[in-house]
């Protein structure tokens, strides 16, 4: 007997609709099972937090010691002054005063700049200081009065002493001093010669003598 087939009765035509259904089905179950196990835990959650509420700690109960009361205050005594004994008044004891302790005048104490003030020193003034007669008078009296001496001589020893010194407002001959020399006894002669030269015309400026620095030369020569 031959098997008729009729398409309208095929189920195959419905498998896809079918696995559609079982799968929504079982992925409601699957989210159901989630959703019950996590209400569980927050269940018990709160059931232990309201639990540990109910219970308090007993501290326990100490006995505090009382302090021993203070010792009594020793007994003052008083000491009796006879009426005609003399007491010493602490804030009259150094209202003494001595001769050496009395101020002088501010008068004396007082030291005026003018006093202590040196006069200013020039170096280039309006009118420079001369020897007498110039300065071919002054090297004639070089010439006359410097002593060569004898060990330099004889040793050769020749060049220029640098001779500093101040011509003050008087025209007079202050600090002389070597700040460059020759040896051999020719810093000691220049200085010598320079220390016997007579006044010169002071250095003025703006018509007012004043205290001027000079540098001299004194030349060594052999003949």
């Amino acid at each position: 007997m031959e098997l008729r087939k009729y398409p309208e009765a095929d189920i195959r035509k419905k498998t896809d609709i079918y696995f559609m259904i079982g799968l929504a089905i079982a992925l409601g179950a699957t989210l159901g099972a989630f959703s019950y196990s996590s209400r569980d835990k927050v269940n018990n959650i709160d059931l232990v937090s309201t639990g540990s509420d109910d219970v308090e700690e007993m501290a326990p109960i100490t006995r505090q010691q009382q302090p021993p009361p203070p010792p009594p205050p020793p007994p003052q005594t008083i000491d009796v002054v006879a009426d005609d004994a003399q007491t010493e008044d602490p804030t009259t004891k150094n209202d003494e005063v001595k001769q050496d302790d009395i101020v002088k005048p501010i008068e004396e104490q007082i030291v005026t700049p003018e006093d202590t003030k040196e006069p200013e020193v020039f170096v280039v003034v309006e009118d420079m200081p001369e020897f007498p007669g110039g300065a071919n008078e002054m090297t004639r009296f070089i010439l006359e009065n410097l002593d060569y001496p004898p060990l330099a001589q004889e040793n050769g020893i020749q060049g220029k002493v640098m001779v500093e010194f101040i011509v003050d407002e008087h025209g007079n001959i202050k600090n002389a001093k070597v700040v460059k020399g020759i040896g051999w006894g020719c810093d000691e002669a220049a200085l010598k010669v320079v220390n016997k030269m007579p006044k010169w015309s002071p250095g003025k400026q703006r018509n007012k003598p004043v205290r001027v620095r000079f540098v001299l030369p004194i030349k060594f020569q052999l003949q």
